[in-house]
């Protein structure tokens, strides 16, 4: 007969072998929090801003590990960038704690948190040459004169600028205005650097070869990064992580690859990227009814109850063209091609199916004599993995 020690409340005493396994238990958990405090650069909690009855931002937890870059991306008046601005100290939060590097930053003034800034504007001295811009917060810091030199010579380098140092603001294009504003901010290798959306003001093709400077400055320098901006496109080609927000808060955090190919709603879905949002009633397991004639073979309908309402996300450019439909292919259907739109190397087009429904789908261009034109008749078909049921 086995006996059972009561403590003074009359509960079950745990034996010395469960103490110890919850003692190793709740060290394991210590450990893994404080693995993750010691990872961490930046970090909110319960952070919110409201201006009179306007709310910029509500109550937000999130953190940003040392070296990433992470990317707050969404429309205007989303929350972006006041939480930059808090992180900056430009603006003080209503309600929360900001942790920079361990230490509570929620009343610090700017200047003490050891912050480098990039703006759109690109905020140079206009009667100081390259050299003095970048070398403007080394002698404010009181750097002596060799160090300088060294470091200023240094940062124009990274940013391809080397021998342009006696060059005023105004002789210099956007782009390079811009490298100097970068150069200006890495020069005192700040453990944290903020972008405002610096290529904002820039033309397609500059935007995108700078994009591939700052990868690599951020690759080179090892720095947290925290980037600004509305493009889609920008967040998902630079980012460790995206921060896509919505109404003051996150909408979804995660690598660009999670928002993209498993959003958490039709917000997230239609944001990050083209879609086709398809509306359905859950029938069966990994199978959903879209009209009295079809039904989708999805992915997974895992936390999705038997008829319930959903909608399932396709990716136009998953969206295969095929000569003519299989009965025995799943996702396959028929339309009338009503529009055609040919971007460089890719072509769009939009299919209206018999019900009224409309499809986006997306290939690789072909010369004008083989792309498709309005009015035919085209069968498309997916796979059931490509088609992805929200989660909301």
């Amino acid at each position: 007969m086995s006996h059972v020690l009561l403590d003074n409340d009359g509960r079950p005493q745990a034996t010395a072998a469960q103490s110890g396994k919850h003692a190793s238990r709740d060290a394991a958990g210590s450990a893994a929090a404080a693995q993750r405090s010691a990872d961490d650069m930046i970090v909110f909690r319960g952070v919110s801003k409201q201006y009179g009855s306007a709310v910029a931002l509500h109550s937000t937890d999130f953190s940003i590990r040392k070296g990433e870059f992470l990317s707050l991306l969404g429309p205007s008046g989303s929350g972006k960038s006041t939480i930059l601005n808090i992180i900056a100290g430009a603006v003080a939060p209503s309600e929360g704690t900001i942790v920079l590097d361990g230490k509570d930053v929620s009343t610090v003034p700017p200047r003490e948190r050891g912050l480098g800034m990039v703006f759109q504007n690109y905020a140079l001295l206009p009667h100081l040459n390259v050299f003095d811009n970048v070398a403007f917060p080394l002698r404010i810091r009181g750097v002596a004169k060799s160090e300088i030199q060294q470091r200023v010579r240094n940062a124009l380098e990274r940013v391809g600028l080397t021998g342009y140092e006696h060059r005023k603001p105004r002789e210099m294009s956007g782009g390079q205005q811009q490298r100097v504003g970068i150069a200006r901010c890495i020069v005192y290798s700040p453990s944290v650097i903020l972008m405002d959306e610096p290529l904002g003001a820039l033309d397609k093709k500059l935007r995108d070869q700078l994009q591939g400077e700052i990868k690599r400055l951020h690759r080179d320098l090892g720095t947290t990064l925290v980037y600004v901006t509305h493009d889609q496109e920008e967040a998902l080609n630079l980012s460790d992580r995206v921060c896509l927000m919505n109404g003051g808060r996150i909408a979804q955090l995660g690598t660009p690859d999670e928002l993209y190919f498993e959003p958490v709603n039709e917000f997230v879905a239609d944001f990050v990227g083209e879609s086709n949002l398809i509306e359905g009633v859950v029938q069966a397991d990994g199978v959903v009814r879209v009209s009295a004639n079809r039904v989708l073979k999805v992915r997974s309908t895992e936390g999705h109850a038997l008829g319930a309402k959903v909608k399932v996300l396709v990716r136009p450019e998953k969206i295969d063209v095929v000569e003519a439909m299989n009965a025995d292919d799943d996702n396959t259907c028929t339309g009338t091609i009503s529009q055609v739109s040919f971007v460089g190397g890719m072509t769009r087009f939009e299919l209206t199916l018999a019900d009224g429904a409309t499809l986006l789908v997306k290939g690789i261009s072909a010369c004008a004599s083989e792309r498709a034109n309005v009015g035919q008749q085209q069968a498309v078909r997916w796979s059931a993995r490509d088609a992805v049921v929200l989660r909301n």
